[in-house]
Order: C-alpha cells, then sequence, then structure tokens
C-alpha cells in the first residue's frame, strides 16, 4: 500500500468513533491489515450459513441484516447498520459460520479486516475491547426492548425504529438529524409492523413537518427529533 493510500484509509479508520482512542502504531498496522470494498447497493457483503473469516467495519453507506425464513421461503429485514458499525465479529469471535444476510442497502463502503487481525487487535488495544462491548451491550438493550414492542401501538413501533436508527448512526444537521431513507418492507419488519402502516406513519409525520425526505440523497431528515424522542419514552 503506498503512502497516499495509506494516508487516506488511516483518515477513514480513525474517523471512525471505536478506533479514535487508538494508538497511531496500531492504526498504521490496522490499515496495512484491511482490504476495502466497495459494494453497489442491493448486492451481499456476506450470506447466512458462510464461514466467518473476516469482520468487517462499515466506513461509508448502509448495510441491513436479514434472516432466511427457510419455512416460508422469504426473508424478514432484522436490522439497519450504518457508518461506524461493525459487523460479523460474532462469527469470528465464535468461529462459526454467519448467523445472517448482510447487503448493502446503499452503495457500500467497507474495511475487511481478517480475524487474526481482529483478535490481535483486541488483544493489543483494551480500549477497542471496551468499545466492542458497550456496543453490543447495545444491541442486546435494543433487542430487550423490541421484544416488547408488541405492547406499543403500531405508529409508536415505527417511531421507535426511526429514533434508534437516528441515535445509532444518525448525522446531526443543522435541519435535524440525517437517517437512510429506509424501504418501507425493511421499515416494516424492524417495527414489527405491515407495510401499510409504516407508509401511513411516514406520510402522517411528514404531513405535520416532523420528517422530511431528501430522496436525491435516499435520506431521512428528522426535522423535529426531540418530538420523536419524547414519544418513545412511553415505552
Amino acid at each position: 500500500m503506498n503512502s497516499d493510500v495509506s494516508a487516506a484509509l488511516l483518515s477513514e479508520l480513525k474517523a471512525v468513533p471505536t478506533l479514535a482512542q487508538l494508538s497511531a502504531a496500531s492504526l498504521q498496522w490496522l490499515g496495512s491489515q484491511v482490504k476495502l470494498r466497495d459494494i453497489p447497493a442491493g448486492q451481499a457483503l456476506f450470506m447466512q450459513d458462510a464461514w466467518g473469516s473476516v469482520v468487517y467495519l462499515i466506513l461509508a453507506g448502509w448495510a441491513k441484516v436479514r434472516r432466511a425464513l427457510r419455512a416460508q421461503d422469504s426473508t424478514k429485514t432484522l436490522a439497519l447498520l450504518g457508518p461506524g458499525a461493525w459487523v460479523g465479529e460474532m462469527a469470528v469471535l465464535d468461529e462459526a459460520p454467519r448467523s445472517r444476510d448482510v447487503l448493502a442497502l446503499t452503495p457500500l463502503r467497507a474495511a475487511g479486516i481478517p480475524a487474526a487481525t481482529f483478535k490481535a487487535l483486541m488483544l493489543r488495544e483494551p480500549q477497542l475491547c471496551y468499545q466492542l462491548a458497550c456496543s453490543l451491550s447495545r444491541r442486546l438493550r435494543l433487542a430487550n426492548l423490541q421484544a416488547d414492542l408488541d405492547r406499543q401501538s403500531p405508529p409508536l413501533r415505527v417511531v421507535h425504529a426511526l429514533v434508534q436508527l437516528a441515535e445509532a448512526f444518525g448525522e446531526k444537521t443543522e435541519q435535524g438529524v440525517r437517517i437512510v431513507y429506509p424501504p418501507l418492507q425493511d421499515l416494516a419488519d424492524i417495527s414489527q409492523v405491515s407495510r401499510e402502516v409504516a407508509a401511513a406513519v411516514l406520510g402522517r409525520l411528514q404531513q405535520q413537518g416532523v420528517i422530511q425526505v431528501l430522496p436525491e440523497h435516499q435520506s431521512l431528515l428528522l426535522v423535529q427529533y426531540a418530538k420523536l424522542v419524547e414519544a418513545t419514552r412511553l415505552l
């Protein structure tokens, strides 16, 4: 890797919050080990049951995690992931096959980190272990919240999904918090509602000026983000 490419890559890696505290030596070493992948929307980062030999770090774009429902010969979206998300670390740590499909929802840029490099980096940088533990804790807390969603009204489930995406991966702007504009079926899946309900809730929020669709960026602007957060406190 020449110095120009290395400098650009190091800049991308350093911008990731979980890597911000890495020593310069560790960051340089990591940069020498990763392989960048640019994946068009709709293509897979990896598929369920594939062997986990690489951990991925999303540098730009959004991905979706889905589960194959073989009995129904269909799939269900479980989560949406944005910049800064780690993907596939569980299969590497467990030395097991992938448990889910991960596909690019938008054009995706990801850093592929070999399993041996990932494990060595965790042993070398305790701060990274702490950051990853916090990330896994947030995922578990979100899973617990989602388990309780069936007791909430369908509109509130959709609002909860939007807020969770904003908290985890949202980009703060002067106009509001920007997240991906999720396909209706994906939003319906993660909200545990029908596609029709998801569409109706988004339409109502847009009419009220709470959100704004930015189709040219495939983004959703949460204009009145505080109002949405307040609604989720009922959970």
